[in-house]
């Protein structure tokens, strides 16, 4: 560790599963993590460790170019390693559900089951792609239990805490629940910093100090940000055939920098996603917990980043009076002094706000 960053080796895929577009985002055998991901390397020793009835299923949530997937990735090819005679799965949630809509088609949901249930790890991506899915999400409780019962590990990956994913099932989000949620937060600026500096070395790329350090401060962006616009100098440099020097920098920044206010519309757009919602639905009469969570956050965010009334903030989110809107709002502030997630929900909404 150094000056409180530290990697978690992945090992380089030595699995031999398909890695997804994911492996092109992620250039790195390992994942670079600093304080705001500290809690990571600790719950996945513990999940390395097998302790199954403790870390399973283990939650990996957060925003969209954080390294969720990549630090999926990393965990089945590690686990190959160590138990190569294991049988293990990785499968976008969107595959699961094509998979258990073909054999119910087909009369073998007893056959694709039988080869699930003697899984000894199971990755499931972007948990997400199950909204409205309700044969399907009853159908991964149903497994779940199964798993828990043979003492298989499970890994889940989706954008928000299961205890706020509206459009799960309330009994397959108490089963996620009962395992271990991960936060894997966007790159803090030291972060950033360490992961500019990492793939410049590996791309043997000429740029200074200096500039790593102004493109890290001016892009707080997710990793594949980050990846594309130091790709995007070194092409720049190649074509001009000299090294990368500040004017390309500051070029750059200025093309991707987002220097206007966000919009009503693009914070609710931005919540719902995170929260794998709609934006109609942050807008509905709906009070289920999770939904008035993340209407709350969106709430909260438009009040502190746009100059909106409460009544002008209250009209856009279905036609809320300003005393509803100041409720959300104070509601939300009491959830950020006890509330982790909520927290973190904040910081990764602002940041994504703010990345090209």
């Amino acid at each position: 560790m150094v000056h409180g960053i530290f990697t978690i080796p992945l090992r380089g895929r030595k699995s031999g599963l398909s890695a997804g577009p994911e492996a092109a985002r992620y250039p790195f055998s390992e994942f670079v993590a600093g304080p705001e991901n500290r809690l990571t390397n600790t719950a996945l020793q513990g999940f390395m460790q097998r302790a199954a009835t403790t870390y399973s299923p283990l939650v990996l949530y957060g925003p969209h170019g954080a390294g969720k997937s990549h630090l999926a990735h990393g965990l089945i090819d590690w686990w190959v390693e160590r138990y190569p005679d294991a049988r293990v799965l990785y499968l976008p949630a969107g595959d699961f559900v094509k998979q258990y809509s073909r054999a119910l088609e087909e009369h073998q949901l007893d056959e694709w089951r039988a080869e699930l249930e003697g899984l000894s790890l199971f990755v499931l991506d972007d948990v997400g792609q199950l909204a409205n899915k309700e044969a399907a999400q009853h159908e991964l409780t149903r497994l779940l239990d199964e798993w828990t019962d043979r003492d298989a590990l499970v890994v889940v990956v989706g954008r928000s805490l299961a205890t706020h994913a509206a459009v799960l099932s309330p009994t397959l989000r108490s089963r996620l629940s009962a395992g271990l949620a991960v936060p894997v937060a966007l790159p803090g600026l030291a972060t950033r910093r360490t992961i500019l500096q990492e793939l410049a070395k590996t791309r043997q790329l000429d740029i200074s100090r200096r500039m790593i350090d102004g493109l890290a401060s001016s892009l707080p962006a997710s990793v594949p940000a980050l990846v594309s616009a130091l790709l995007e100098l070194e092409l720049h440099g190649q074509l001009a055939g000299q090294p990368v020097d500040s004017r390309q920098l500051r070029d750059l920044v200025a093309e991707r920098r987002e220097v206007q206010a966000p919009t009503l519309r693009e914070i609710a757009t931005r919540t719902a996603k995170y929260f794998g919602l709609k934006l109609a639905d942050l807008k509905s009469p709906q009070r289920r917990q999770p939904l008035v969570a993340a209407r709350g956050v969106a709430m909260y965010l438009a009040r502190q980043l746009t100059d909106k009334s409460l009544g002008q903030i209250g009209e856009f989110f279905g036609g809320r009076d300003h005393t509803t809107v100041l409720h959300g709002c104070r509601r939300t502030e009491g959830l950020m002094a006890r509330d982790r997630a909520t927290r973190q929900a904040l910081a990764d909404i602002k940041r994504l706000l703010h990345a090209p």
